[in-house]
């Protein structure tokens, strides 16, 4: 019997095209007075940029730039700012300028009047800036671009951008840029390449007024669609290779990480900060509203934060080296090309233990089968391991190993540790990630060999605090 497919949610978008030489917007021609912007509806959890783009090539044949996303109220339906890359008006459509648009509120249009009148040279958001950026890329990398028409967007707004570039010669080269809170992902990247030639894409250029660099399209991303499965564990394989390399080569390095901006995920850290997160904790379960699921609190949560501050402990005494961690291992994170296997999005570059990060490897990429997914897990670790030889040593690997369930979703929980120290009430999203990675850590912290490592130390631990409070 046929089932149904889960239905898709979308959200649905106005899109104003703004005509740069005349500073006038598009709406659809109906033949009549109304001066209603176009619309268009993208499925949810996807890339909005992307997809917009697709949309309205489809529904109207317009190319154009993303600019600027616009939302001032969290009930409206949001609006994309697109620049028109064509000096023709599409069929179907009229301009007319800002105050004729009926469906732009006043603060929507006051922000595109801004646009229209920006002329910063560090502000991508700007009509023309498009252009000013291939000139770029052209002259950083002695080529071509086949058509702007051709560009590839897949991030805009509030100054951060990500777009391919397709060549003359048949390459093809990416810009990104990024703003607060990732201003910072320009220098660790620029680091990271340095440091590491091959395993991080090469950074060709860097432009600082935009925090944006560039770097060739080598490889792609869509090695989950691989049928085969042991072509894929051979995908993984060399991702487990990339992610050796890269620490190997950044052991004795966390000061410059820290200076390029990597953020603090040491064992020390995790253990000032131990109290702090574990208030949080309590914070977000007490704010749960769903019954579905029990709350951890009381006695069950302190136990939890005493297995937490017993493993950090113990993984202390194993000497690991820290090294630097990739926060956001997800299949899109990790390129492919022939041989070649680099890891890029480096927003959430930590500095920690790490085997972390083969955890998060391991957690987020593997095959849904279970069975396989073991088998799996056993070779990429053993790869990992053998990688690292010389690194970390057989007995602090094969006991280290057994604590990454509860650090990885500790890593995770505590990412880049700002949170802690803001107030968490109004931010559902925040509280229901917290809810989830600590029932995760609550589930890891219950593995009987993990409790077996630490359960000396806690029992050593509980005796002091006996004879503390006796004295």
């Amino acid at each position: 019997m046929a089932t149904n497919a889960p239905a898709v949610e979308h959200i649905e978008y106005r899109v104003a095209v703004i005509r740069p030489a005349s500073e006038t917007v598009l709406v659809v021609d109906h033949g009549d007075t109304n001066t209603r912007l176009p619309r268009v509806r993208i499925p949810k959890y996807t890339r909005v940029t992307q997809r917009l783009h697709e949309a309205i090539l489809e529904a109207w044949n317009i190319r154009g730039v993303v600019l600027d996303y616009l939302q001032f109220e969290s009930s409206s339906c949001p609006c994309a700012v697109v620049e028109l890359l064509s000096a023709e008006t599409p069929n179907a459509f009229r301009a007319v300028t800002l105050h004729d648009v009926m469906d732009l509120s006043e603060r929507e249009i006051a922000s595109l009047a801004t646009l229209f009148r920006e002329k910063s040279a560090s502000s991508l958001l700007r009509l023309g800036w498009i252009y000013e950026a291939v000139n770029w890329v052209e002259q950083m990398t002695g080529d071509r671009i086949r058509s702007i028409s051709e560009l590839v967007q897949l991030n805009a707004g509030a100054n951060f951008a990500l777009l391919r570039f397709p060549m003359q010669s048949g390459r093809s080269y990416w810009l990104k840029a990024t703003a607060h809170p990732n201003s910072h992902e320009q220098a660790i990247t620029s680091y990271l390449s340095a440091l590491c030639p091959g395993c991080v894409p090469d950074v060709l250029a860097v432009h600082p007024s935009w925090n944006a660099w560039i770097v060739p399209d080598e490889c792609a991303n869509d090695w989950k669609s691989i049928p085969d499965p042991e072509r894929r564990l051979e995908f993984l394989s060399r991702a487990v290779d990339a992610i050796a390399i890269i620490q190997r080569r950044s052991v004795g390095h966390e000061m410059d990480l820290f200076c390029a901006g990597a953020f603090d995920q040491r064992l020390e850290a995790l253990l000032a900060d131990s109290t702090l997160l574990f208030e949080k904790v309590g914070e977000g379960m007490s704010l749960q509203t769903s019954t579905k699921v029990p709350r951890i609190e009381g006695a069950q949560l302190h136990d939890l934060r005493d297995t937490f501050d017993s493993v950090c402990e113990y993984l202390r005494t194993l000497s690991v080296p820290d090294t630097v961690l990739h926060g956001d291992m997800n299949a899109g994170n990790v390129l492919w090309g022939g041989e070649t296997c680099q890891l890029i999005d480096w927003s959430e570059a930590y500095v920690g233990h790490p085997l972390v990060t083969l955890q998060h490897l391991l957690l987020l990429n593997g095959p849904e089968d279970s069975q396989l997914k073991s088998k799996w897990d056993r070779i990429l670790i053993e790869r990992y391991r053998a990688a690292m030889d010389g690194t970390i040593d057989s007995y602090a690997f094969e006991r280290a190993i057994v604590c990454m369930p509860m650090m990885a979703a500790a890593s995770a929980l505590y990412g880049r540790g700002a949170w802690l120290r803001l107030p968490l009430a109004a931010t559902l999203y925040r509280q229901s990630r917290i809810r989830t990675l600590a029932r995760y850590m609550d589930r890891a912290s219950r593995d009987l060999e993990l409790q077996s490592l630490i359960r000396p130390r806690r029992v050593s631990i509980r005796r002091d605090d006996e004879v503390t409070t006796c004295c």
